[in-house]
């Protein structure tokens, strides 16, 4: 009887050792990829029901970190908001932002070939939702991989919360200057308000400095604005009115008290035009023109040219305080603006005539869509 030979060696015996240590980098490579795209991904699921913590710069305190959200302290809902406040951020800031899906395609395009003819960075494209991501998750710095993020985190938020969810977001998220952050802080801070009482010309003060809060609120702080203030102003204010969203009598109303109680810079000649129905540029607030010659003296990072008078004019907020103007204002139904339904159907352009982009190089959304009477 033959003697019995060893005993065969399983697959896992007989296998290379060194493919045991083949396996290890590669589940290594997974797991480090894996980190990765956890860390490129915005986690925009927070906005559906959660909180997100935030970096805010205080003027005393310096770097400080918030916590924003639906469950806290401040958080004001769109149906607690007056509709001018919402109605002038989309028309300073997006004036297509239920059109679009969170990226402006058009506007970006045009906005890279602006900046590749002035050879710097002077105009951006942010939407609304395209903020929201960056003001939530994200730092400040310009770069291709936070613009890539940005991206991705948009595309994925437009699939998870409504229009209207997003703008909620942006008002609670938005700095106004002078360390004031959210629409409840801002409406208080200025106007010693609550935000469902917020009138046109106010939302408009509040929606003019965005996207540039640090370097647009002079004129808001001291109640004056200057001449870049002024045309901005009436800018915001011809596109709230061929968009829909005011009507003819708080138009012309807005425009002569628009200053603080003071006229805005070419009021009579605003409104001898539209009554007309003749074009207003060159020349005139809020023609492209203008805005870009406004341009090139301000830019997000300067403290020239900002939107109250320099010291040497010799206005400044005692002048503004003690000046008296004899202004006809013309009477308008709009003294209790209400909180907005933030409805769709209610805050979307009624009309389809195609506006004119003109307005600050700034990053975010300056530039402003306009329609010019």
């Amino acid at each position: 009887m033959p003697e019995p030979g060893p005993n065969p060696k399983t697959p896992e015996e007989t296998a290379d050792p060194r493919a045991k240590r083949r396996i290890r980098p590669r589940w290594l490579a997974l797991g480090l990829a894996f980190v990765l795209l956890v860390w490129f991904v915005p986690p925009v699921y927070r906005l559906t029901s959660g909180t997100v913590t935030v970096t805010r710069w205080d003027k005393k305190k310096g770097r400080t970190e918030a916590v924003v959200g639906p469950s806290q302290k401040g958080w004001i809902t769109g149906k607690r908001v007056s509709h001018h406040v919402l109605h002038a951020i989309i028309a300073s800031e997006d004036g297509k932002f239920y059109q679009h899906h969170g990226i402006d395609w058009e506007s970006t395009v045009d906005s890279a070939r602006y900046n590749w003819k002035k050879g710097r960075y002077a105009r951006g494209a942010s939407t609304i939702s395209q903020q929201v991501v960056k003001m939530a998750f994200l730092d400040r710095e310009k770069s291709l991989i936070r613009k890539a993020r940005e991206a991705v985190g948009v595309t994925l938020m437009e699939l998870i919360l409504s229009k209207d969810r997003i703008l909620e977001w942006y008002i609670n998220l938005a700095e106004f200057g002078d360390g004031v952050y959210g629409i409840d802080q801002g409406a208080w801070h200025y106007f010693k308000t609550k935000p469902e009482l917020l009138t046109v010309e106010q939302a408009v003060h509040l929606a003019l400095v965005l996207p540039s809060p640090n370097a647009w609120s002079g004129g808001l702080k001291r109640h004056q604005l200057t001449k870049f203030g002024q045309k901005r102003y009436a800018a915001i204010l011809n596109n709230l009115k061929n968009s829909g969203y005011i009507t003819k009598t708080q138009w012309v109303a807005a425009l002569s008290r628009g200053d603080f109680g003071r006229p805005i810079a070419g009021y009579e000649s605003l409104v001898a035009a539209d009554d007309s129905h003749k074009e207003l540029c060159p020349g005139s607030p809020g023609c492209p023109e203008e805005e870009e010659e406004e341009e090139e003296r301000l830019d997000e990072t300067s403290e020239k040219g900002l939107m109250f008078p320099r010291k040497e004019d010799g206005a400044g907020a005692g002048a503004a305080a003690s000046t008296t103007t004899t202004t006809t204002t013309p009477t308008t139904t709009d003294a209790s603006p209400g909180p907005s339904t933030l409805a769709p159907a209610a805050l979307a352009p009624s009309t389809a005539t195609p506006p004119t982009t003109v307005g600050p190089g700034a990053s975010g959304s300056g530039s402003v869509e306009v329609i010019v009477p």
